[in-house]
């Protein structure tokens, strides 16, 4: 490669990656330009399944609206694979299952026809340890486990991928006793998706 084509990509390179460090800093910007410090009245935001999580903001909308469609099977499979933000809060994963679900709530759909089932799988295996071993390994007791409570409360089924349990070196019975174990997530996802199940990776 001759030297001017070394400066031009690394000229591409800076400009490239000085404007990637930059998303943030320009995202917050626009978020501002629509943020209007508004009061928002106290029932603005609510959690009617979930009691704390997941909150909405139900605006009661015909378009693909599961309370008033017809012969809807509300049969979803949700795939949880990351963990995100602070350890010590409830994975953001399971806060979006929950927030699926007081949305279907509110919607109209009662909590028994709905058949949701959460697989959760690789970086998100510690949100099912029970306290002992989430305590041990980050110095607080897990955050996720009233969040899990709740949502099997709700009829929502929470399971395991035992293949992730394996792969990061952890025993079965560290896993709560809530938590459904399975053979694997991809082995979950595929066999509810064949019986009809909607699939939405969180």
């Amino acid at each position: 490669m001759r030297p001017a084509t070394y400066i031009v990509v690394a000229a591409l390179a800076g400009f490239i990656g000085g404007n990637v460090l930059q998303l943030p800093d320009l995202v917050g910007k626009v978020s501002d330009k629509f943020a209007d410090k508004k009061t928002e009245p106290a029932d603005f935001w609510s959690t009617p399944a979930i009691d704390g999580y997941g909150k909405i903001h139900f605006v009661n909308t015909p378009a693909f609206n599961p309370g008033s469609t017809p012969g809807l099977s509300n049969k979803i499979v949700f795939q949880i694979n990351r963990s995100e933000g602070d350890i010590r809060q409830p994975n953001l994963g399971l806060e979006r299952v929950a927030r699926v679900t007081n949305l279907y709530y509110a919607a109209g759909v009662p909590l028994n026809q709905l058949n949701f089932v959460v697989s959760i799988n690789s970086d998100a295996v510690p949100a099912a340890l029970n306290n002992e071993q989430f305590r041990k390994a980050y110095g607080v007791d897990n955050p996720n486990l009233k969040l899990i409570s709740e949502l099997e409360k709700a009829g929502v089924k929470v399971s395991i991928c035992d293949q992730s349990v394996a792969f990061h070196q952890l025993e079965r019975e560290w896993i709560d006793p809530m938590v459904t174990h399975t053979l694997s997530s991809g082995t979950t996802v595929a066999t509810l998706q064949n019986e009809g199940y909607a699939f939405l990776m969180l």
